[in-house]
């Protein structure tokens, strides 16, 4: 059922789950491992799950986990700030911690424009006015299903899923000029620097 004309619960848009309950530490074994293991920190504030850093671990004696699937949305279920990441590896080997809720949309949005939605202020204001706990703010399945979704059409969906890529990719490639233009202004002082100090020896 819509909560109003223009939004519709999230729980009405996509499957969620928690992600697999680990016991203990997550222990990285890149000699003998089956499964990526998707942390907290593998999921970044702009949505980009970064999956090279993710640790890798043996699995074989236990319960198969569920992995994730092209189209899954992590969302982070604990620490005050619940941005979400779009995961788009073709791989059916990659589990995501119970850190995370796992998001399966339907076909009545598209992944990338409901990731895009949940990581905007209006959604955010949502989540972190309806999280429990005091020392680790957490959300709970049912504050996550009830966020009023605003679901334009399919179309419209698409076109803002594609902008949101074609910045993320200009703000990438800003960062990176910026980054190699202060290397090259440090390096520049740092000359300035030990040009001065050979002239003082040289008096």
């Amino acid at each position: 059922m819509k909560t109003t004309n223009n939004t519709t619960k999230l729980g009405e848009l996509a499957d969620i789950r928690s992600g697999h309950p680990f016991r203990g530490r997550v222990k990285h074994t890149p000699d003998k491992w089956d499964y990526y293991v998707l942390q907290l920190k593998d999921v970044q504030k702009n949505g980009h799950i970064d999956l090279a850093q993710a640790a890798q671990i043996n699995m074989m004696k236990e319960k198969p986990p569920r992995p994730l699937q092209q189209g899954n949305i992590l969302l982070r279920a604990r620490g005050g700030y619940y941005y979400s990441g779009l995961f788009n590896a073709n791989r059916n080997n990659v589990i995501a911690t119970s850190q995370f809720f796992i998001l399966s949309p339907t076909d009545k949005v598209v992944p990338a424009y409901l990731c895009w939605y949940l990581n905007q202020p209006m959604a955010q204001q949502y989540l972190q006015r309806n999280d429990t706990g005091t020392n680790i703010p957490m959300l709970n399945k049912q504050t996550i299903s009830d966020l009023p979704v605003t679901l334009p059409s399919i179309n419209t969906q698409h076109k803002i899923a594609e902008i949101h890529q074609r910045w993320l990719k200009e703000k990438k490639l800003t960062e990176e000029l910026l980054n190699n233009r202060e290397q090259m202004m440090r390096g520049l002082c740092q000359q300035y620097i030990n040009k001065d100090i050979m002239n003082r020896e040289n008096l």
